[in-house]
């Protein structure tokens, strides 16, 4: 099949971000940005949040816990009152009694002498206990009456029986004051109410008959309580924890996403590098191979050689390090200087423009004629005052550098300067006074409009002069060491700035052929051949270095070579700068003026080859190299060109991925076995129940005991497993690997599961997570629930490799009698982990090749 899937490889893939979206967090809320979950999925994750926030304002809400916050106020001081009353008959009983054991012990101390020592200490006891309860009888003691009629009403249990009648009907009326506030509550049942009701009951029977000296009762009446509150938190609890799974589903998910994909691109720069280096050899003949006549060349153009050139581009820009603070004032001088200029002269075109509109407008020649002379007037004034631009008096003025400002305003009206302006005749007048005087005798006024135009027109080709001078000027002062600076451009371990040149040259010859054959369109040949005439006159210059040193090899120069042939050599690196700065407009582009181009010519080139239906097949090889080449290159440019320190940090890199998925591996495995368990009930409209579970259990611990076993015949696993899954030692031990894998065995929720839509979407996330769960080096547990599990393309194509097996990715690369068991592993897992990028990657180049076949 002829097809354009390696296309793919000329346009860079960024996978998006997304914004986590507002709402109340949580815990399980940890996903971040992966490219498989995009707006839709954050969508859903967003609705997840607000039921969050609505579930938790409904538990919350005061009117559902307005009884409950009355009654218990009532009971709590019911309770104080009769904890009191009970307390202080006996606080002032025993007050009475302490003298008496006081004069006790002092008479058995004169008839005990030998024990005076334990008397004396029994005896502060109680004075000191004497003082504190008189301290607490004083401060009671206008509450005293009051204690003492409660304590003796409640003497015998009639009184106590009308009590708590008398306190059942004050609370009754408290709840009838509730029940108005407890109406507006939706949410909860009247069982939790009539619990409340009989809890609040208790309370005050058992706090009644008891007077304070057995709390039983009301510690019961709490429990009650407690237990009718329980059905409605659960309720609540419920839906948290089902919210909270739909956002984990989502966060594992991506966290294994982009986990396995920081493995995969380390991987693939990892075999890259070694691709590059076993074709170190052969590039510099595959490149020229490319150059021939490769449609894809402008990839390797556009990936290494334009790169190339700015870099060096940046380098004539940012000119040498000052080194001290006055060489630091003297470079931002100049800069700012060049900087004012060009800033000057954006300004100008535009007051320019603007006053032309008006004069198009302005209805009789006499105005358009005194505007005109008014626009002459203030645009030689921009020119040639104010130091041209410039912010200081000593400012460089780069109009004046090859003319003076006398003919300035007669350029650009196009005709020479007068002789009474130039001083030749008398009377001696100023340009302005001279324009004013003889306006009407000049016959180009008689057409102020093509004037404006001719104005317009002279004014481009002074600034055209100026910026040349302004880059002379720059270059002069701001880069002093030119030499160096050229030589750096021709030094290099792959290309040179010169070698790019000429590569990108040959690529655009060839581009204007393809461009011929196709009958395309043409649209863009002026541009290419005007860049060809940059490149050119950049590499005439390189050619004119060439020949001073050729021949000052001939002539045997020798270091007291005259001074004329040292400044020809100065000027013809001068030269150079000067005409690179000049060509890709660096002053006002920087570096990017030849790399924005050939980001156009090589996406032009690519569309046409397309709409040609060009068979690509044949270039695919080249390709494929032209990609190892540039990306090796770049490799080596990020460390000083060392491949030892490439390798180095490629396999540090890998090791630290294999940690952090055998760290995701213990810290997500057994969730996301639970998980895909879960999708696959609601994949097959079933409800686990117990039973289910247990079985389930046993199962995953029989499959961890065979995998321990010492034969590895897959027959005789089998019989091993069955006989062991209901044995009574693995019932037994079943028992703690659930509990120890109790995430994998999540007990069920008491809300009805939904089946999955029209759309099989339970099936597809299973199918995801189960090929993301192939990055896991233990499979036990996945194994059962993602058997016959395939993830499915959704592109409309019949291409062998589009669907990903579970089942075959588990046992890929086993075997393989070509490498040995270690390899075998190596491989399996590697392509295990990267199974789910690797398809993202596979339908997205398939898809862009659809209907672009022949």
């Amino acid at each position: 099949m002829k097809t354009v899937a390696s296309v793919l490889l000329l346009i860079g893939l960024s996978p998006a971000v997304h914004a986590q979206e507002g709402g109340i967090a949580s815990a399980y809320s940890f996903g971040g940005a992966c490219a498989s979950q995009g707006v839709w999925t954050q969508s859903a994750l967003s609705a997840t949040q607000n039921l969050r926030k609505v579930t938790l304002q409904l538990k919350d809400d005061p009117n559902c816990k307005a009884l409950g916050n009355s009654v218990q106020s009532a009971i709590a001081t019911l309770e104080d009152t009769v904890r009191g009353a009970s307390d202080t008959p006996a606080r002032v009983s025993r007050l009475s009694q302490l003298p008496q054991e006081i004069n006790a012990l002092r008479t058995f101390l004169n008839s005990a002498p030998d024990m005076k020592q334990q008397i004396l200490r029994t005896m502060m006891d109680r004075s000191i206990e004497s003082a504190t309860l008189g301290a607490q009888v004083d401060q009671s003691q206008a509450n005293m009456t009051a204690a003492n009629q409660t304590a003796q009403s409640l003497g015998d249990f009639g009184t106590r029986l009308q009590r708590s009648t008398q306190t059942g009907l004050s609370m009754l009326n408290q709840v009838v004051d509730s029940i108005p506030q407890l109406d507006q509550c939706l949410t909860g049942d009247n069982q939790a109410v009539l619990g409340n009701m009989i809890s609040s009951a208790v309370k005050i029977a058992s706090s009644f008959a008891s007077s304070g000296q057995d709390m039983t009762g009301s510690q019961i009446a709490t429990t009650v309580s407690k237990l009718t509150n329980l059905t409605r938190e659960r309720k609540y609890t419920a839906v948290l924890r089902k919210l909270n799974q739909q956002e984990f589903m989502s966060s594992m998910a991506c966290l294994m996403e982009v986990t396995s994909e920081s493995y995969c691109q380390a991987r693939d720069g990892m075999r890259l590098f070694q691709k590059g280096m076993n074709d170190l050899k052969v590039q510099k003949s595959k490149n020229s191979d490319l150059a021939a006549g490769n449609p894809f060349v402008g990839y390797y153009v556009l990936n290494t050689h334009v790169p190339n050139i700015t870099k060096w581009l940046q380098k004539i820009q940012i000119g040498v390090d000052p080194k001290l603070p006055t060489d630091a004032t003297f470079q931002n001088k100049i800069q700012q200087e060049v900087v004012d200029f060009y800033k000057g002269v954006k300004t100008l075109l535009g007051d320019f423009n603007s006053s032309v509109a008006t004069i198009r407008t302005l209805p009789n020649l006499q105005a358009k004629q005194n505007a005109v002379l008014k626009l002459l007037i203030q645009t030689t004034s921009s020119m040639v005052g104010a130091q041209g631009f410039g912010r200081n008096d000593d400012a460089m003025n780069f109009f004046l550098m090859s003319t003076n400002s006398m003919k300035i305003p007669f350029a650009l009206l196009g005709i020479p300067v007068p002789d009474q302006v130039s001083g030749k005749a008398m009377p001696i007048m100023s340009y302005d006074e001279w324009l004013r005087a003889n306006m009407e005798n000049i016959p180009s006024f008689n057409d102020p409009v093509a004037l404006t135009e001719t104005i317009g027109q002279n004014m481009q080709e002074i600034i055209r002069t100026a910026n040349v001078s302004a880059i002379e000027y720059f270059n002069r002062w701001y880069i002093v060491d030119k030499a160096a600076l050229v030589n750096e451009s021709t030094i290099d371990i792959n290309y040179t700035v010169q070698d790019s040149l000429k590569a990108i040259n040959q690529y655009l010859e060839a581009q204007k052929s393809r461009l011929a054959t196709y009958n395309s369109n043409t649209n863009i040949v002026p541009t290419i051949l005007d860049t060809q005439v940059r490149i050119s006159k950049i590499l005439k210059a390189y050619e004119n270095l060439e020949v001073i040193g050729k021949n000052a090899l001939a002539n045997n120069a020798s270091v007291t070579e005259s001074q004329e042939r040292i400044q020809a050599t100065a000027d013809a690196y001068e030269k150079l700068v000067t005409t690179v700065y000049e060509q890709f407009n660096v002053m006002q582009s920087r570096s990017g003026f030849l790399a924005n181009r050939m980001v156009n010519f090589v996406y032009q080139d690519y569309i046409m080859l397309l709409k040609n239906k060009v068979d690509f097949t044949p270039y695919q090889e080249d390709l494929f190299s032209a990609s190892g080449m540039a990306m090796l290159d770049k490799m080596l440019a990020m460390y000083n060109g060392n491949p030892s320190n490439v390798q180095t940090d490629l396999n540090m890199a890998l090791r630290i991925n294999k940690g952090n998925l055998e760290a995701l591996d213990g810290l997500l495995k057994d969730n996301v076995i639970g998980t895909i368990a879960n999708l696959k009930q609601i994949q097959n409209g079933e409800k686990t129940g117990f039973v289910a579970r247990l079985d389930r259990t046993l199962e995953d611990s029989s499959q961890d005991w065979v995998s321990t076993a010492k034969d590895k015949n897959p027959t005789i696993r089998k019989v091993m497993k069955f006989l062991h899954k209901y044995s009574l030692g693995n019932l037994i031990s079943g028992t703690w690997y659930g509990f120890k894998h109790s995430d994998r065995y999540g007990s069920e929720l008491d809300i009805a599961t939904a089946p999955q839509s029209e759309f099989d979407d339970a099936e597809n996330v299973r199918a995801q997570l189960c090929v993301q769960a192939l990055a896991f080096n233990n499979q036990n547990g996945l194994k059962e629930l993602c058997q016959g599990v395939v993830l499915k393309t959704p592109l409309p194509t019949n291409l062998k490799g589009m669907n990903v097996s579970y089942d075959q990715k588990l046992v890929a690369y086993l075997n393989d009698k070509s490498m040995n068991a270690q390899k075998q592993q190596s491989f399996n897992h590697s392509d295990r982990i990267c199974a789910f990028r690797d398809f993202n990657i596979r339908n997205m180049a398939v898809f862009m090749s659809l209907n672009q076949t022949k």
